[in-house]
């Protein structure tokens, strides 16, 4: 009878366990009513942050005041905007995470700025949760161990995927990287695209724009299907680099990586399966072929030798395809020749 009320007693607890405490459910509250789930201070109140900390804290300290003439300031709002709204989009009720700015715009906030002897914007801390902060004194957050992230001096882009992983690292939850306005760079994408088409249509090559209308539709099908299937979507939400250097300065083609690529990946795959696929067609087609005195292939023994170069290639370029695969997956069982 103990053991039961031991047990009962332990699942009666575990829901009060797991539950955020009330300060980071405010926080969210007040985070869901901010412009980018971003809260301002104002007047160096930061009676928001008082008492004990279940949650990180995210501080910006920033000046979006225009005498100021800080540049950086308004990227560094830009790239944490998009990981904020990325973050609450999947995380909404986690009470795990809150992003504080404290602007210089409101003269006021100087005040902190002096007592933690800041003298240059922007800086972006990640302060963890301390359980054990005592209320009266909010401002004891401040003497709390931090990490600051070093902004990189890249794209905004690539500035809000390094800050996601930068986070990811410290919660163990990953961000993903939305666009702002995904219905804009649709009907962008689209317009481009549309533009190519009729541009080679009308002013391309007579090669070109002799080609069929159904010719053409098929192999851009074709190729979007082999961008998609191999990538091209995660390459562009995550915004990853083209290539990358190792510590020698030399080029990183193929990742390490299960769940990574970089961009060049995405052709080098896609490729790799258009030839493929071009090289069996050959394959059945040089088979099928019908050897005559006047056709292109005029004797048995010619015929036989490329089919057997055809199945050299298509070796090859299935070994290429599982060598790409054994670079990420040391353990893959079904390799043929390792090429690279």
């Amino acid at each position: 009878m103990q053991l039961f009320d031991l047990v009962i007693a332990c699942l009666l607890f575990l829901p009060l366990s797991i539950c955020a405490s009330p300060s980071a459910v405010k926080l969210t509250e007040l985070a869901k009513g901010s412009e980018n789930y971003i809260i301002d201070i104002y007047g160096s109140d930061i009676d928001i942050l008082d008492g004990p900390r279940d949650y990180y804290t995210v501080l910006i300290f920033t000046s979006s005041n225009p005498e100021h003439g800080c540049k950086q300031c308004e990227n560094v709002y830009k790239f944490v905007s998009l990981v904020s709204n990325s973050w609450f989009t999947d995380y909404l009720d986690s009470h795990l995470l809150t992003f504080i700015k404290i602007d210089l715009r409101d003269p006021k906030n100087a005040k902190l700025f002096s007592l933690i002897g800041i003298q240059t914007v922007p800086h972006v801390w990640l302060i963890a949760p301390n359980p054990a902060a005592d209320f009266g004194n909010p401002a004891k957050i401040f003497e709390d161990a931090h990490l600051e992230f070093k902004v990189p001096q890249v794209a905004a882009d690539q500035q809000a995927l390094e800050f996601a992983k930068f986070l990811t690292a410290q919660l163990q939850r990953s961000i993903l990287i939305r666009d702002q306005n995904p219905l804009a760079k649709f009907a962008k994408t689209f317009l481009l695209t549309f533009s190519a088409i009729v541009i080679i249509r009308k002013k391309g090559p007579s090669k070109i724009t002799g080609t069929r209308k159904k010719t053409i539709v098929s192999l851009l099908a074709v190729a979007v299907i082999l961008l998609f299937t191999c990538g091209y979507q995660y390459t562009i939400q995550n915004s990853v680099p083209f290539m990358a250097k190792n510590d020698n300065g030399g080029l990183v083609v193929i990742s390490g990586g299960q769940h990574y690529q970089f961009g060049i990946e995405t052709f080098l795959v896609a490729g790799n399966y258009a030839l493929l696929a071009a090289s069996l067609l050959l394959l059945t087609y040089i088979g099928s072929y019908k050897v005559g005195e006047k056709t292109a292939i005029t004797s048995e023994q010619v015929k036989i030798l490329l089919v057997l170069v055809n199945a050299v290639v298509l070796y090859l370029l299935y070994s290429c395809l599982t060598s790409i695969v054994l670079r990420k997956d040391h353990n893959y069982p079904y390799p043929y020749t390792k090429l690279f």
